[in-house]
């Protein structure tokens, strides 16, 4: 038996998507072959333009070393295809208007939603280090102020040293306390709402038509889409955490 050496063969998603639209799919090998360099050529123009601003940024960011270019582009490469992936899963579905909004509204909570706790917990480690010993009013720029130290009378000078001391100490709790409580119910805030939001994708369910409603695999793609959110907001707040705790060294 002799079978041909110019058969091609596309997988399936490639071809749901290409031939969905088109009436003559003769050609089919050919639609599919465009298609995919159309794309490609696209990628990687957009790939191009990509590494051009990352440049732009590297060498305009003071303290990017090898080190940290290697953990963006281990990062890329580890979540680049899963990403894609999820994309083109997402466009088989051919998600219809209600679908596409629902999905960029839950997508949109889900993305204030982490950034919000991220940002809580950042906080909090940032007020976990002024609030260190070696943090201490003594160790500040203002401990020393000039009008006080050229007091004479010594105990005049550690009453008003203690007195601002004092004030100096208050102030700068006040001010943390009131970033924290500030960051905490924006957290609450965005939580309860992604929350409503999803509890309104389930009710929907229930209510919609079935032209409307949205099939399990879509759900799962949704869920699938907020987890990749999360772990991209969570990685961007690690290096931050990394270089805020070197530069703290």
């Amino acid at each position: 038996l002799s079978y041909p050496t110019t058969l091609s063969i596309w997988p399936k998603e490639i071809k749901a998507i290409v031939l969905s639209n088109k009436k003559d799919t003769t050609n089919e090998n050919e639609i599919c072959l465009k298609f995919t360099d159309d794309h490609l050529c696209a990628l990687q123009h957009q790939l191009k333009q990509y590494q051009q601003e990352l440049n732009i940024k590297a060498n305009n960011f003071q303290g990017y070393t090898l080190s940290i270019h290697e953990m963006f582009m281990t990062y890329i490469e580890e979540n680049l295809n899963s990403s894609l992936t999820l994309k083109l899963e997402y466009f088989q579905h051919k998600p219809n208007e209600y679908q596409r909004q629902l999905m960029k509204q839950i997508c949109e909570s889900k993305h204030e939603q982490e950034t919000s706790e991220q940002e809580y917990e950042f906080l909090k480690q940032q007020i976990a280090y002024y609030n260190l010993p070696s943090q201490s009013f003594e160790f500040s720029t203002i401990s020393h102020h000039p009008l006080i130290d050229s007091i004479q009378n010594l105990t005049v000078r550690e009453a008003l040293m203690k007195q601002f001391k004092e004030v100096a100490i208050q102030s700068r709790n006040a001010v943390f306390n009131m970033y924290l409580k500030s960051a905490e119910d924006q957290r609450e805030e965005y939580k309860k709402k992604h929350e409503v939001n999803i509890k309104k994708m389930d009710a929907s369910q229930h209510t919609l038509n079935n032209n409307e409603k949205l099939s399990s695999i879509f759900v799962q793609l949704i869920n699938e889409r907020c987890n990749k959110i999360s772990e991209r907001i969570q990685c961007i707040y690690k290096y931050k955490r990394q270089c805020f705790q070197s530069k703290s060294n």
